[in-house]
């Protein structure tokens, strides 16, 4: 056999996007459900896309994403690499999640939410809009986890109850920050690098530290 040269001047396995009505750009192998509506002006990459799934227009869907059944992206919205996105979920207009963002199961994302890499959103979060996660922030929802039940058995959905935690706008979560279940932030709260947030947080407020604490407000939130 004649050996070749490892140059691949011209490319190899190269794939041209295919181009639908309305300027929708899809990648040849992407997956795509049934009942599924893409918005014009729409760049699909090889990912895929359940059943039911609506998206926008302007809209991303990044390499090697999953959009589980029923998600719903707002127009204008960017969904990058190596996301999971479970049934159910809806992401509001012009959002933008990095890589390795894992959204749970009827999780609700405000418009113009921001949520850096690495970022998990659990069952029973809820975003408000302009919302900012840093890389690595962590959310929860079970305040006594566990993976076996009291009789030993492997816990399922029905083996525990879920604790909401609710972000309101424009707050911004730093990077490496962990939510305890059942809290709230209230809207443009920040919350410092590494803080472990277990309480609820006042609107404007500045968190941080183990445990977090306020250590000032930002202008026109002062307490009265």
């Amino acid at each position: 056999m004649q050996k070749k040269e490892n140059n691949f001047e011209e490319g190899f396995n190269i794939k041209e996007f295919i181009l639908f009505d309305e300027d929708i750009k899809v990648y040849p192998d992407a997956t795509i459900g049934c009942e599924t509506s893409i918005g014009g002006n729409t760049c699909i990459y090889d990912c895929k896309i359940g059943n039911n799934v609506d998206i926008g227009k302007n809209c991303i869907v990044g390499n090697y994403t999953m959009l589980e059944d029923g998600v719903k992206v707002g127009d204008g919205s960017k969904v990058w690499h190596y996301c999971h996105i479970r049934n159910g979920v809806t992401i509001g207009k012009d959002c933008n999640l990095g890589n390795y963002v894992f959204i749970d199961s009827g999780v609700v994302i405000g418009d113009e939410t921001k949520i850096q890499n690495y970022v998990p959103v659990y069952h029973g979060v809820t975003l408000e809009e302009g919302v900012f996660f840093g890389p690595n922030a962590l959310t929860t929802n079970d305040m006594i986890p566990r993976a076996r039940a009291s009789e030993g058995q492997l816990k399922d959905k029905d083996d525990w109850n879920v604790s909401s935690i609710h972000i309101g706008k424009d707050a911004s979560i730093g990077a490496g920050s962990v939510l305890r279940p059942g809290i709230t932030i209230g809207e443009k709260a920040l919350i410092g690098a590494g803080t472990v947030v277990t309480k609820d947080v006042p609107a404007g407020a500045v968190v941080v530290g183990n445990q977090g604490r306020v250590i000032r407000y930002i202008k026109g939130y002062e307490p009265k």
